[in-house]
């Protein structure tokens, strides 16, 4: 079977106060083009399909349009939610979606969902599991709460409890970081590192299809991969080759890999150098970063340059005097995890790796609900 493996797609993002919306119409576009022409079997998207955990009807409207451009021309997907998502908005009306071939994860936390296959080498079943933490793993084995401290624990008791069964090929997709992968700025890890989890724990499958960070590369094997994202999302990822991946699985132990690009609608350039070079620049209207050197620069200067790129986001001066950045326009700040989630990760990293007790956990509940009676009432 052949697949096509994405991730990452970040649907109303906002660089720098830009909207990104037109360019994810495009890429979106790009992707469907490429799935169509390579004749894939279906495609894979492991997680991080919003920005927000509570995106916009701009954005959910142009998700919806692509599925539905995909099942028009039958070709099946299966979905995953990431740490940005909403898993209950993600898999909202699932269960109709699996009428046009649209296969999500549900909303339940902490569970695989497998859906077996068959192509002329025998059985091939796809697994879904979205994005967890280790507080949603221990509510979701009480019994095993004492043993998962670390998101590696909470990862091997889930892959543990949903076994990939019979001798067939297994793919899974999975939004996680894993150890030893190479990270940029635009991507949320963990305080200390406390997601980090082994590529080993995925030794039972044929295909890891892995989303979270937004380079595309391979850990440990070839056949446990990141996609990356499929558009720049930060002026760290400036230097990434964007790409969707081909995968091709035959008999078991036999799969085929290779990436396609993805044309950027924008180009990214980060640029340094003194104002009368800069502003001698051909006009473009690339994603820009200026980073000025002057020790005296033109008080108008991000103003200036401004007329000749018209896409300048991010405006800094760097000099024997100052090294404070500016923005130019107010910078996007995603939804975060759950309050509770990250005090866990804080409370590990500050304790060693220890695991808050059940009492602590009350009590942090209480006050919060507190918190927020009184809010309310003071509305």
């Amino acid at each position: 079977m052949r697949f096509l493996h994405t991730a990452d797609l970040h649907i109303g993002k906002m660089l720098h106060g830009q909207s990104l919306l037109p360019d994810q119409r495009i890429m979106l576009d790009e992707i469907r083009r490429i799935a169509a022409e390579e004749a894939v079997d279906a495609l894979l998207i492991s997680g991080d399909v919003y920005q927000r955990n509570n995106p916009s009807a701009e954005a959910m409207t142009l998700f919806s349009t692509f599925l539905s451009e995909l099942a028009a021309a039958k070709i099946p997907v299966y979905i995953i939610s990431g740490n940005h998502d909403s898993a209950a908005r993600v898999s909202y009306l699932s269960q109709l979606a699996e009428q046009a071939g649209v296969h999500i994860a549900g909303a339940e936390p902490a569970q695989i969902y497998s859906y077996p296959l068959e192509d002329a080498y025998g059985r091939l079943t796809i697994h879904l599991l979205s994005y967890c933490t280790p507080l949603t793993v221990r509510q979701r084995f009480p019994e095993q709460a004492a043993e998962i401290r670390t998101y590696e624990d909470a990862l091997r008791t889930v892959l543990g409890a949903f076994p990939p069964e019979g001798a067939g090929r297994h793919v899974l997709l999975c939004h996680q970081f894993l150890t030893g992968a190479a990270t940029c700025d635009s991507e949320e890890l963990a305080i200390g590192g406390l997601d980090n989890i082994s590529a080993s724990l995925f030794d039972a499958y044929d295909y890891v299809a892995l989303g979270h960070l937004h380079g595309a590369q391979h850990v440990q094997r070839e056949t446990v991969r990141y996609a990356g994202s499929p558009l720049r999302y930060s002026f760290s990822e400036v230097t990434q080759k964007k790409s969707v991946t081909i995968i091709e699985l035959r008999e078991k132990g036999n799969t085929e890999i290779r990436t396609v690009p993805i044309p950027q609608p924008h180009g990214m350039r980060v640029l340094t150098g003194g104002f009368a070079e800069l502003n001698a620049m051909a006009p473009s209207d690339d994603f820009i970063r200026v980073i000025l050197t002057d020790e005296l620069p033109p008080l108008d200067a991000a103003r200036t340059l401004r007329g000749i790129f018209p896409n300048l986001l991010s405006f800094s001066i760097q000099n024997s005097k100052t090294r404070e950045e500016r923005t130019v326009t107010a910078a996007d700040r995603p939804m975060q995890t759950d309050f509770l989630t990250l005090l866990h990760d804080f409370y590990a990293y500050q304790n060693g790796g220890a695991v808050m007790t059940e009492a602590q956990e009350q009590l942090v509940r209480e006050l919060t609900d507190q918190l927020d009676r009184e809010e309310g009432a003071g509305k």
